[in-house]
């Protein structure tokens, strides 16, 4: 009875044992998701180029009504987006900049907007 018991105790530690074992192998064998660079990485590999980006926030801010009528300049470097020229109140340029912040390919937007009013 003795070795009975002896016996289903060490064949459940094996049991147990090797289980374990397995499932370590499997989490170390399993794919592993993307650290959040190598994403940023994939993204950047695919960047739209400076010139699409300002053509399309050019574009943008044409077809809005308000920001149409506005001297507002457009420049792209590595997809950062520079804005310059005078709007009439910070409203008006907090509207310029959500407009262009929306563009395809846009990573960062620098606003030399300056408030001037009419007159």
């Amino acid at each position: 009875m003795q070795t009975s018991k002896l016996f289903n105790t060490l064949v459940a530690a094996a049991l147990l044992s090797g289980a374990s074992i397995t499932a370590s192998h499997a989490a170390d064998s399993a794919p592993k998701a993307p650290a959040a660079d190598t994403v940023v990485a994939a993204n950047a590999a695919a960047a739209v180029p400076d010139e699409t980006i300002t053509s399309s926030a050019k574009a943008a801010l044409s077809a809005d009504a308000q920001a149409a009528a506005l001297p507002v300049n457009v420049a792209t470097k590595q997809g950062v987006v520079v804005l310059s020229g005078d709007v009439p109140s910070a409203e008006a340029g907090d509207r310029v900049v959500q407009i262009v912040a929306s563009v395809s390919g846009v990573k960062e937007i620098k606003n030399e907007l300056k408030v001037k009013a009419a007159g």
